[in-house]
């Protein structure tokens, strides 16, 4: 009978560790150099999101797999650094999915570096709160300036047009020095969008302010046709960013505010996360103290620039992927008029970065996939390594279309604890940058 009972927990063992880290056990199948194409696409099931192994079924692309010559886990800009130990147990997400500072039960005066530095994946909350390290890692990186350019592509047309555009962002939490700025508003963060070309949309802006409590942000649109100011509502956040294949909370992953959603955590497992190859690119001080990057040449193209290519005209070209612990992540907005349905993300458990968002209708149906390639950069004394992205990309599935965004480009150089003037993200600001 005890042999009995030893053989059976020796099965039930063996079918838990087939069953659930079977995902794993594929993924040492895998080696740098190694590269994924229609051929042998099905064992490297699990290891990316379904419509990305239904492309690579249907020939638009391959996966090359490959190795980074650093450890993105250990790319956590200095605030973050420096608050690591603090920052354990001392916040939560209440029921409403705010923040709270345990020791009080209220919202905090002020988070420096990360708030949850130790996720349970037991924990109910985990999933807020992986979103929520993911919205002030960006924060510990100060305020940032990011020019960038999307392209819009069709699989019979490919390229159609490009938009030039310049993202802006003013911290107010999260990075420590933020803590010394008057915010009398509460506000958490600001966000600036210029849309520098081509004629027919330049000049269209979009401000935005976040604030710390559960108010919804206060967001605002110049349309050049009309010269006006109008004031959008927070459910237009879920629509077609001038006319391209994101909507304006797909930004970066997700965008939006942390408890505008219900957040879930189905799981962490290694995944082959889009990466770009080789260094992290160079950061430089220049004279008026901010890091900038330094493009060597880097750039992720896309399909329709490569001559000979018989892929999707959106599929990235130049870069690699790399297998990395990944938290997946159910969401589903609060607002019942929300455009999207449930959406499903993959996060990088160690810079809590998305590279990955499936998107469903609101009947359920799959609809987009939206897909990121991460990137690292450091100084040369290393005191400053940091994680982000290199490209992203939303693909329509139904209407066979996509958006190309370059953010690594010899063109670009975004600037890290940028300084910028707080009156442009004011309303009186806003108003005069538009003219």
């Amino acid at each position: 009978m005890r042999g009995s009972r030893i053989y059976l927990t020796l099965w039930i063992a063996a079918a838990w560790i087939f069953l659930f880290l079977s995902p794993l056990a594929g993924a040492e199948e895998w080696k740098s150099g190694d590269v994924i194409d229609k051929t042998n696409v099905e064992k490297a099931q699990g290891l990316v999101p379904d419509p990305v192994l239904n492309w690579v079924k249907k020939g638009d692309g391959t996966l090359p797999i490959g190795e980074l010559p650093y450890d993105m886990s250990e790319f956590i800009p200095p605030a973050g650094l420096k608050h690591m130990e603090g920052n354990k147990g001392k916040y939560d997400v209440g029921p409403d999915g705010m923040l709270v500072d345990l020791k009080t039960g209220k919202l905090p005066e002020f988070v420096d570096g990360l708030p949850f530095p130790e996720i349970d994946p037991e924990d109910p909350n985990a999933g807020a709160k992986v979103m929520y390290n993911k919205h002030f890692y960006s924060y510990i990186c100060g305020n940032i300036q990011v020019p960038f350019q999307v392209a819009w592509v069709g699989r019979k047309s490919a390229f159609e047009r490009e938009l030039i555009c310049d993202y802006r962002t003013y911290i107010l939490d999260g990075y420590p020095p933020a803590r010394e700025e008057p915010n009398p508003e509460g506000v958490e963060m600001h966000s600036l969008i210029i849309i520098e070309a081509p004629f027919d949309v330049k000049g269209t802006n979009i401000l935005l302010w976040r604030y710390r409590d559960d108010r919804l942000d206060s967001t605002f649109a110049y349309v050049p046709a009309i010269r006006r100011v109008r004031r959008m509502s927070p459910a237009n956040r879920s629509d077609a960013f001038v006319g391209s294949d994101f909507c304006v909370d797909d930004a970066w992953g997700y965008a939006g505010k942390i408890n505008s959603f219900d957040w879930k955590l189905l799981k962490v497992v290694d995944q082959l996360v889009p990466v770009y190859p080789g260094n992290p690119m160079k950061l430089v001080k220049n004279d008026m103290g901010e890091w900038k990057q330094v493009n060597e040449g880097q750039h992720v193209q896309y399909g329709f620039e490569k001559e000979g290519w018989q892929g999707a005209p959106w599929w990235p070209q130049g870069i690699v992927y790399v297998k990395r612990p990944t938290y997946i992540i159910e969401c589903k907005a609060k607002d019942k008029y929300y455009n999207y349905g449930t959406q499903h993300l993959w996060v990088d458990a160690g810079c809590y970065t998305p590279t990955y968002k499936v998107i469903s209708d609101r009947a359920g149906a799959y609809w987009k996939t939206e897909w990121q390639v991460l990137a690292g950069w450091k100084n040369a004394e290393e005191s400053i390594k940091m994680a982000g992205l290199a490209a992203m990309m939303a693909i329509d599935d139904r209407s066979q279309h996509a958006s190309c965004l370059y953010l690594f480009h010899p063109k670009n150089a975004t600037r890290f604890y940028a300084e910028l003037d707080r009156n442009e993200f004011s309303l009186g600001g806003f108003q005069t940058l538009c003219k």
